[in-house]
């Protein structure tokens, strides 16, 4: 079978040389503005139908925090969340710390979805969203109502602290339990501090343990208490109100992840003094421990009154130092109490959770409950897309340096040791943009999980956070000018590489692609190209593109590597092509980059087909070449963490090549509903089981990431409704509102992004690629507000009894396609579905990637026109798929250009006022109108029929009569030729000699006086 390798870009084509597509910037500005427009409400009255777009909602309340906390029934794998307390992309998230199972539990806590009581080891002030590794968990803490340490001798945790789930409870910004003991914990967080309460039952038990040895490694019964005593530090004030020291976070992901550890240090501050303490203990006779400090730990008792047995601690963390650690508490809760900092809290994941506004959300006493769970499921995922990355620099704008002086290899240092590192600030990383203008950023995050980030959170925090996004970017560039490359996951200060592939090239092309452009291009540009051709190129020692000359040699990893690695490489290669095509003119005065690097870049990404094997129409690795230039034979193929089927989908750019290479649509949709347990009238209901099915299954695995783009698929094998379907499927079965209602591990905000994206009815299925493929949203009406600009979303009927889409319109003019441009989506002003409960044959025959036909049509309000006279040329480009279609309007004469107009910004019609001047003689010409897209790749152009416009003279003034004729001679020969053209030439012998015909001449003065118009005066071919 003859494959086409198609990895041309889904919106465009691939671009040729001197023609490169640049998207309109969506946007960089860091502030939310709420504008009150008014909302469209659905065809029936609902829950917020009254409300008006723009008017701030109360949507913390929808958030569980919970949510994702336990293992799902059928994946196997939790959420990994922590319900700690933070805010949105905060350093600190406070919050508990539980033994966990394998890496079930990494993100700090994990419990049965049934449970009723838990039992905590310590809290702590750090915490990953949602890994499939442990890390962080730093400055681990206990309040007890007895003098037992929070660690036995060795700072393992013991004796852990039992509660009833009861008792417990999260919100954005605040966690709160009651302890079986009696004490009551309340946290709370601001960026860089955390915020604490402690109520004890009683006066005389108010004690306090912290040991810094404690880290997320800690949770796990072979890593605990391994951290040597040299490696930390505490000191505590004579009165008790000041703590400080210095605690280990371990390196990331160990033993697949990085050799480094690092330091994160505190300084905290508590309200009460030490309680006084007898010379020995009682119970044994000897020296009292309490109040001292041993080996980096600490057992406190604190003098509280009987009548207020409250402890309440705030603290400040820092990657560079204790000082830095107290300025951070100084500078966000130096007095602040608990109920202010969470009211802050409240306030900041309200303006963020507020750029994506349900109008249900207003109404929350109207609400069933299934509409209500709908909600919770929707703001819980974007509460969770939006705490990652998080801010790794002090208000001061310093921050750990990821340069290593030294480069380590192996397994981490268990016992702790952290290698010394410079300090550097933000303020050092200036650049100049492409304008002369200084360029910089304001913030240095962390929490890096490129592998997982590219797929859908890049693109969601590019569209709605681009302050955010733009810093990320950046941080990411200055991370590879400190250790070399494009880092791959980044913990703290450290790259690590626990996943295939390059991966921090497709969040780049993903940020720049979707508005997020505040970042130094000229450097990204640098090093996308670096990382996609340079052997060499490293972060700390971990390649950029692992085995790249036996890679290019032969077009594939051969068998013994995952097979699933081709993929990834396939995914990077796009997005570099994409990047430095998009970027190439803007940076073309410090960066050189050629049609050739663009052209090798998309050939590269299109090299699936030698791992697609034509007899079984599944992807497969292959055994290493045998001869030089021949692929060697298939073997069977290795999948990291999910499956051949699951894979399968995850190079959306080539969907076309791969539909044709496995037999064409049918083919292609048969394979989907067996990956989706769907039958062919879309009437099945999957269970959870085949929609999550874990990674080892051949079904639908929800639970990761390789698996996303799947469901849009059908829009590229003719049948869209499959995907509106489907996706319904999995919104309703694969998510849920208990503490197993995440499919997966979350992987730093990933999978909630998904959800988001599902729901709204778009999603970026092209990573790389500023396009989103259609499916029916989740809610009759919604407002998504991309840097300030509001965009309404809004259904006739309510998509869970009507999933299918029957009409789409955006602004009013129908649209026909299953894909859409992020310009479309950043222009528009509504996007209305109308929708149907049975499938439907929306979509199914215009193919989403290619350029839409058009028809432009020409009117002139007369065809006989008397010179002096004034008439009216009305031009309309229309197409059956698209909203108002976008380009120039070319007026022709006899074949030449005598004019342009724009049209499209508000309609796709223009009318343009016609005078024809006094002096011009009679004659006939052929006018035409013709429509050049403003993107080629996306609409067709077209040209009107002619139109045959006459000019007959003005009456001229009566001639007086002569009284005899004139017999003189004329010195023409009556033979000669002559270029004078007939009729009366009066004022046209002034035209300058130009070779432009004098019918071109003429039309062109009939047209000097249209607004807008600009002259083009050009030959006729």
């Amino acid at each position: 079978m003859s494959i086409r390798s198609t990895s041309r870009p889904i919106g465009r084509r691939r671009p040729t040389s001197g023609s490169v597509w640049r998207g309109r910037v969506l946007g960089t500005g860091a502030t939310l503005a709420l504008v009150a427009t008014a909302a469209v409400a659905p065809a029936t009255a609902e829950p917020g139908a009254d409300w008006e777009a723009g008017e701030p909602l109360d949507l913390t309340q929808y958030v569980d925090p919970h949510i994702g906390t336990a293992v799902s029934s059928t994946s196997g794998y939790a959420g990994n969340v922590s319900p700690g307390a933070k805010v949105p992309f905060g350093m600190v998230t406070f919050g508990p710390d539980m033994s966990r199972s394998n890496y079930n539990g990494s993100g700090g806590y994990i419990l049965p979805a049934s449970a009723t009581s838990g039992r905590i080891n310590f809290f702590s002030l750090t915490h990953i969203n949602g890994p499939g590794c442990p890390g962080q968990g730093v400055v681990g803490m206990l309040p007890r109502t007895d003098a037992t340490s929070v660690t036995n001798a060795a700072g393992a945790p013991q004796q852990a602290a039992e509660f009833q789930t009861a008792n417990e409870s999260a919100a954005p910004g605040a966690y709160s339990v009651t302890l079986d003991s009696g004490v009551e914990v309340e946290l709370g967080a601001t960026t860089r501090t955390g915020v604490a309460t402690f109520t004890y039952p009683d006066a005389d038990s108010a004690y306090f343990s912290l040991d810094t040895r404690l880290n997320a490694n800690s949770n796990a019964r072979n890593d605990a208490g391994k951290i040597s005593p040299e490696n930390v530090s505490l000191e505590v004030s004579e009165d008790g109100t000041v703590l400080t020291g210095k605690t280990v976070a371990p390196a990331f992901c160990t033993p697949w992840g990085t050799p480094y550890n690092s330091n994160v240090y505190f300084y905290a501050e508590l309200d009460r003094t030490l309680e006084a303490q007898d010379d020995t203990d009682d119970t044994e006779g000897a020296e009292s421990t309490v109040n001292t400090v041993v080996d980096g730990s600490t057992v406190l008792q604190y003098d509280v009154p009987a009548d207020d047995p409250t402890l309440t601690l705030r603290v400040g963390i820092s990657s560079v130092s204790i000082a830095n650690a107290e300025e951070n508490l100084a500078a966000e809760a130096p007095t602040a109490t608990l109920d202010q900092v969470r009211a802050q809290a409240d306030d900041l994941w309200n303006e963020r959770l507020n750029t994506v506004q349900v109008d249900r959300a207003a109404d929350p006493d109207a609400l069933t409950e299934e509409q209500r769970d709908e909600l919770v499921k929707f703001y819980t995922s974007l509460y969770r897309a939006l705490g990652s990355p998080t801010v790794y620099s002090d208000v001061n704008g310093e921050f750990r340096s990821m340069e290593a002086p030294e480069l380590l290899s192996g397994e981490p240092d268990r016992g702790g040791y952290v290698q010394e590192r410079e300090t550097v600030n933000v303020s050092d990383y200036d650049y100049t943009k492409a304008n002369g203008e200084t360029g910089g950023y304001d913030t240095h995050y962390s929490s890096l999980s490129f592998w997982d980030t590219y797929r859908t959170q890049a693109q969601l925090l590019a569209l709605l956070a681009p302050d955010v996004a733009s810093d990320v970017a950046q941080s990411t560039i200055v991370d590879g000018l400190q250790c070399g490359a494009l880092p791959h996951w980044v913990d703290a200060s450290d790259d690590s590489t626990p996943m295939s592939g390059d991966n921090a090239l497709p969040v780049i092309a993903a940020t720049y692609a979707f508005g997020a452009r505040d970042f130094d291009l000229a450097a990204a540009a640098r090093f996308v190209s670096q990382s996609s051709f340079d052997e060499t190129s490293a972060c700390n020692g971990n390649a950029s593109f692992a085995g790249m000359a036996d890679y290019l040699e032969t077009g594939y990893y051969p068998e013994g590597d995952w097979t699933s690695a081709n993929i990834e490489r396939y995914n990077s290669d796009y997005a570099a092509a994409e990047f430095l095509a998009a970027v190439r003119d803007v940076v073309a005065d410090d960066v050189t980059i050629t049609d050739d690097q663009v052209d090798v870049l998309y050939d590269r990404a299109g090299w699936w087909t030698t791992i697609l094997d034509p007899e079984t129409d599944t992807l497969r690795s292959r055994v290493a070449p045998t001869e030089p230039g021949v692929p060697g034979e298939f073997g069977t193929g290795t999948f990291h963490e999910s499956t051949e089927p699951n894979y399968f989908w995850s190079f959306a750019h080539a969907w076309d090549g791969l539909i044709e290479g496995i037999g064409g649509n049918e083919a292609a949709i048969d394979r989907l509903d067996a990956l989706f347990s769907m039958d062919d009238e879309l009437t099945a209901t999957p269970t959870l089981a085949e929609l999550n099915g874990g990674q080892d299954a051949d079904t639908f695995y929800m639970g990761n990431e390789p698996s996303y783009q799947a469901p849009w698929a059908y829009n590229w094998a003719g049948k869209p409704a499959g995907t509106q379907y489907v996706i319904s499927q999995l919104r309703t079965t694969a998510f849920g509102t208990d503490r197993d209602g995440m499919p997966g591990n979350d992987d730093l905000g990933v999978q909630s992004a998904w959800y988001v994206f599902a729901s709204l009815g778009l999603f970026p299925v092209v990573p790389s690629e500023a396009g989103l493929a259609i499916s029916s949203p989740m809610f009759p009406a919604a407002t998504v507000w991309l840097d300030g600009k509001p965009v309404r979303i809004t259904t006739d009927s309510d998509p869970a009894a009507a999933p299918f889409i029957e009409t789409m319109t955006v602004d009013g003019n129908a649209y026909g396609r299953s894909w859409m441009k992020a310009e479309t989506l950043a222009n528009a002003s509504e996007i209305s579905f109308g929708l149907s409960s049975t499938p439907t044959t929306w979509a199914a025959d215009v193919h989403p990637s290619d350029a839409a036909a058009t028809t432009t049509g020409l009117e002139l309000s007369a065809t006989t026109i008397k010179a002096g006279a004034s008439a009216t040329a009305t031009v309309t480009v229309d197409s059956a798929d698209l909203t108002v279609p976008q380009g120039t309007i070319e007026l022709r004469v006899d074949g030449t250009v005598v004019a342009e107009a724009p049209i499209g910004a508000e309609t796709g019609t223009i009318e343009i006022p016609l005078t024809v001047p006094a002096e011009t003689p009679a004659s006939t010409v052929s006018v035409t109108a013709a429509f050049v897209p403003s993107d080629p790749t996306f609409l067709e152009p077209s040209a009107s029929e002619p139109v045959a416009l006459e000019v007959t003279p003005a009456p001229g003034p009566t001639p007086e009569p002569t009284d005899e004729p004139t017999d003189e001679p004329t010195d023409t020969p009556t033979d000669a030729p002559t270029d004078t053209p007939t009729g009366d030439q009066d004022g046209l012998d002034e035209l300058p000699d130009t070779g432009i015909t004098v019918t071109a001449w003429i039309v062109a003065a009939l047209l000097l006086a249209a607004g807008g118009l600009v002259l083009r005066r050009r030959q006729s071919a």
